[in-house]
């Protein structure tokens, strides 16, 4: 995975979110209107559902709630593997608009930041 497949994915999903009006607002958006900081992994994000915040990738991701199957699974162990290996993981992309925070992408790296007891995480605050 690499910068531009992650901002590809969160222009996209701003976009199917009905966020701003098509690809080329939302990346405008995301190139201009973003500021990078470290945010509390415990930060009420209105669309993160706070209880995939477990002590393992199948208990985030039981096998009754697992969206995209199990590559979410992998995807929480791969980026578990990187924190272990003191690898940087790309910030999670995350819009700020009338004080609510909503997730662009980023959910399994939060989820593997948890489980490897990160308390923050890097993200991109887009300022809608």
């Amino acid at each position: 995975m690499n910068f531009l497949h992650i901002i590809r994915d969160s222009v996209s999903t701003s976009v199917s979110m009905n966020l701003y009006k098509n690809k080329q607002e939302s990346l405008n958006a995301h190139i201009y209107n973003s500021k990078l900081i470290k945010i509390s992994i415990s930060k009420k994000i209105d669309n993160f559902n706070s209880n995939r915040l477990q002590n393992s990738a199948i208990a985030a991701y039981p096998v009754n709630d697992r969206p995209r199957g199990n590559k979410d699974i992998a995807s929480v162990k791969f980026f578990q593997k990187q924190i272990q290996q003191k690898k940087d993981i790309f910030p999670i992309w995350i819009v700020k608009k009338n004080n609510k925070y909503i997730l662009l992408d980023g959910a399994h790296r939060m989820v593997a930041s948890y489980i490897e007891g990160q308390k923050y995480i890097n993200a991109y605050i887009i300022m809608y």
